[in-house]
């Protein structure tokens, strides 16, 4: 049996060539950023600091969320064992105050 991968090359200084993941890195340092020490950051926070950013709508995804096509795709009792949770809209704070209020 043979199995045959793509392996898509990006160059390092070339966001667009990145996409989702560089809008997702960007949201994670508006919440967290350049220069904050991850160190004592708790399992709860990466978890909140996630199912925020999940919250957040995407062009790339017409509009949806990436924790609602997950959960389409996956469904409820999968993203309940990842303690993956749905925020509101108007909830989602991506900002440094997401972390900072809730120790």
């Amino acid at each position: 049996m043979t199995v045959q991968t793509t392996r898509t090359k990006t160059l390092p200084m070339s966001s667009g060539q990145k996409g989702g993941l560089e809008q997702a890195h960007t949201m994670l340092r508006m919440v967290l950023p350049k220069g904050t020490s991850f160190e004592f950051l708790t399992q709860w926070d990466v978890n909140l600091i996630v199912n925020h950013i999940n919250s957040t709508p995407r062009e790339s995804l017409n509009g949806k969320t990436p924790y609602n096509v997950a959960l389409e795709v996956f469904g409820e009792e999968t993203l309940n064992a990842f303690q993956l949770r749905r925020i509101e809209p108007d909830e989602v704070n991506l900002t440094p105050k997401l972390i900072r209020f809730n120790h």
